[in-house]
């Protein structure tokens, strides 16, 4: 018989990310969660500098949760392929925990290579920051806090380039939101950065 997974993220026996603070109600870690990282995204906001590689992006991710998490600024190790489930019942299934190592750099490989998208007209650094987007979500790093860390990673990424991303256009709308976690899921499953770009089109401008 095949034995359920157990998550060593999650205190045993619950869903609840094991903490520095040693909450064990998950309302209360998200509300807690909330409120830390609120007060550290400025802190990242305001110490944008490059280059946007792999470096960075643990760095950011350990300034937003490193006062919650033990596991902030580590990319996630023994839990497997990651799904989640939409409320629409759409899968979204995300990259093996083992295979991580190998596909994180070979992204930021690439986007080293292109010069960590410096120099390109407005259109072209909208359709490959998508595309980096994308393939970024797909490996999903961190066991918590993929999105946020993402989005402040490409805002950097965006000012360096000499743009802005306004993500709060989106966080002003539910249906603006909605469109953009279809976006994603479509370029994580289908690698299909059409729509991903269409909406970084919608908030980024020059600086």
């Amino acid at each position: 018989m095949k034995q359920a997974f157990v998550d060593p993220y999650c205190y045993p026996g619950t869903n609840v990310l094991k903490n520095l603070a040693d909450i064990r109600d998950r309302d209360m870690l998200e509300m807690t969660e909330a409120a830390l990282t609120a007060s550290q995204t400025l802190l990242v906001e305001t110490s944008f500098s490059p280059p946007y590689d792999l470096a960075k992006l643990l760095l950011i991710h350990r300034t937003l949760f490193g006062k919650l998490y033990p596991f902030a600024g580590q990319v996630r190790v023994h839990t497997g392929r990651i799904t989640k489930v939409r409320a629409s019942g759409y899968a979204v299934v995300y990259c093996d925990s083992a295979f991580i190592p190998e596909q994180i750099g070979l992204v930021f490989r690439r986007l080293a290579a292109e010069g960590y998208l410096t120099g390109m007209p407005q259109q072209a650094f909208i359709e490959r920051a998508a595309h980096f987007y994308g393939e970024l979500d797909a490996v999903h790093p961190f066991r918590e806090g993929n999105s946020r860390t993402l989005r402040l990673f490409f805002s950097g990424l965006a000012q360096t380039a000499g743009y802005q991303l306004d993500w709060s256009i989106l966080a002003a709308e539910e249906g603006l939101r909605e469109q953009l976690y279809a976006a994603r899921d479509l370029a994580v499953m289908h690698g299909d950065s059409a729509s991903l770009a269409a909406i970084f089109a919608s908030i980024l401008s020059p600086l």
